[in-house]
């Protein structure tokens, strides 16, 4: 699904997607080519805590909490540098 396709399915809710098929543009954002609406939402801490339960099963899938009135994700990806514990 295109993000337009998730806003359209789930207007005003908050929605945990997966992305599918994205890559980074030259200014670091992440762009969406396809995406997975995993679970919807009313309210943000549902979806946060849906989220974790996700990554701490799997860190590896790319996963977003998003609201749908955004009409772009918007997603900057952000370089770590240091050691993580």
């Amino acid at each position: 699904m295109k993000w337009a396709d998730v806003r359209q399915a789930f207007p005003e809710q908050w929605v945990l997607i997966e992305a599918v098929r994205v890559h980074t543009d030259e200014k670091s954002e992440r762009i969406l080519d396809e995406v997975a609406p995993l679970k919807k939402f009313t309210n943000s801490p549902g979806a946060m805590k849906a989220y974790q339960e996700i990554h701490r099963e799997d860190p590896r899938r790319e996963l977003y909490v998003l609201h749908t009135r955004r009409k772009e994700p918007n997603i900057i990806e952000k370089k770590w540098v240091g050691v993580r514990q």
